[in-house]
């Protein structure tokens, strides 16, 4: 499951730097929650369940985006996140 998983956790990047980059998102700007939550997250199998976890604290390690807590938590693009759209 190595490949597999590394293909999932890629696609899962892809497609947050994406809703970022639809959106000309700025630093600071947060993902939708209602599009993380309602859309994105319900349509995942367990197994994507556990990469998206892998992928969000690695793109959190790497300084792309931030956590933002709530009831329904999001995440924020940060100015390093923002600069790769260049």
């Amino acid at each position: 499951m190595g490949k597999h998983k590394e293909a999932i956790k890629l696609a899962i990047k892809d497609e947050f730097l994406g809703q970022f980059r639809s959106a000309a998102a700025k630093a600071g700007d947060v993902l939708p929650v209602a599009w993380l939550h309602d859309d994105f997250m319900a349509s995942l199998s367990t197994k994507e369940q556990q990469a998206l976890e892998e992928i969000v604290s690695e793109m959190i390690s790497d300084g792309l985006i931030t956590y933002v807590g709530g009831p329904k938590p999001t995440y924020a693009l940060t100015s390093k996140g923002e600069s790769i759209f260049c």
